[in-house]
């Protein structure tokens, strides 16, 4: 998930999808790290390559935080730059990442819409891996080896309404229930159970995957999960849609 929401900054450049086992193959030349495959023999090739055996060395380097502060900055300033670059500084939550000059108004604009990139790429990590991956409406948890998951970060209140990417206005939705969230079909009361706007829809299909069939229920939380939603942001939800708790 990490991999792809900040890849996903620089992959105009790049012809192939996202695949967060080709770095971990191609790079193993660095000494970091050995691929290996499901039978925890030598990777042959990014396909195959399902563990990463990290050196002992590495691991203690990447354990300490300031480390990894430093390391990240090194790697942004070698391999990307302008855009790229101020997208990665604000996705990481880093200083300095601008490179434009202030009184270049077009290179400002992209230097902003860098970094707003940076900022949803940073919301969707923060609130899909601190709700575990789990859709908090149906309790479902999806997650390829690759890295794709089945949820979305979904803002609570209307990012281009507030421009609010704090992780309590965010919720780890399903795409179908996501959707639904934005079209105000559903909603959550201050005791976190399911509020349906049942007027505002028909469908059809099995009842246990019937939106009409989680009124009243609470949302779906993994049991370590970290985060929860803000009561506030909630409210103003059910107020924009004209729901009652």
């Amino acid at each position: 998930m990490r991999f792809r929401s900040y890849g996903s900054l620089a992959a105009d450049r790049w012809p192939t999808r996202l695949d967060l086992r080709y770095p971990f193959f191609y790079l193993s030349n660095q000494g970091f790290w050995k691929p290996l495959d499901a039978e925890m023999r030598r990777a042959v090739s990014p396909e195959t390559c399902a563990v990463c055996e990290i050196a002992p060395e590495f691991f203690e380097l990447i354990t300490d935080a300031g480390f990894r502060t430093k390391a990240r900055m090194v790697l942004i300033v070698k391999y990307f730059e302008g855009a790229e670059r101020s997208a990665l500084f604000e996705a990481l939550g880093l200083q300095g990442g601008s490179t434009f000059s202030a009184s270049e108004r077009m290179m400002e604009e992209a230097a902003n819409a860098a970094k707003r990139k940076g900022r949803s790429a940073r919301f969707a990590v923060r609130v899909c891996s601190e709700y575990r991956y789990t859709c908090a409406l149906t309790g479902y948890r999806c997650v390829t080896g690759t890295g794709a998951t089945i949820v979305d970060a979904a803002h609570i209140e209307q990012w281009a309404t507030t421009q609010n990417d704090d992780p309590t206005n965010g919720l780890a939705l399903s795409k179908n229930a996501h959707w639904m969230f934005d079209a105000g079909l559903w909603s959550v009361d201050d005791n976190l159970r399911v509020v349906v706007n049942a007027t505002a829809f028909t469908e059809h299909g099995p009842e246990s995957q019937r939106l009409n069939s989680f009124a009243g229920r609470h949302l779906q939380f993994d049991p370590s999960a970290r985060l929860r939603p803000s009561g506030e942001m909630l409210r103003r939800h059910r107020a924009r849609f004209g729901l009652r708790a």
